[in-house]
């Protein structure tokens, strides 16, 4: 059996929501600093810059194999590769089955 799926880059979502956090530090340290109407602008953008963070596509493939139950070995095979910032896991696992044994 094989698949694919695409995810949140784990990556891209701690970096991207450091900014988010940021920009919220620094738009709550203006207020009383920058005009009311400056103030509640920013924090419109802000709020429009969370919701295409939360709609933003997937950048992170994961491509993931199991086989091997005839032959008495499971393999699992995992990749994930975002194509943004290259954060890359590969890993291949074998795992022989218990009380198995050949005909």
């Amino acid at each position: 059996m094989s698949a694919d799926n695409w995810a949140q880059c784990p990556r891209c979502t701690s970096v991207g929501s450091a900014k988010l956090q940021a920009h919220e530090a620094a738009i709550q340290a203006s207020y009383g600093v920058v005009p009311v109407a400056e103030f509640d602008e920013a924090r419109r953008a802000l709020e429009a810059e969370r919701d295409a963070f939360e709609r933003r596509t997937p950048t992170f493939r994961e491509d993931y194999e199991i086989y091997g139950a005839a032959t008495g070995v499971v393999t699992v095979g995992y990749s994930g590769h975002c194509r943004e910032c290259g954060l890359q896991l590969d890993f291949t696992e074998e795992h022989p089955i218990p009380d198995w044994e050949t005909s």
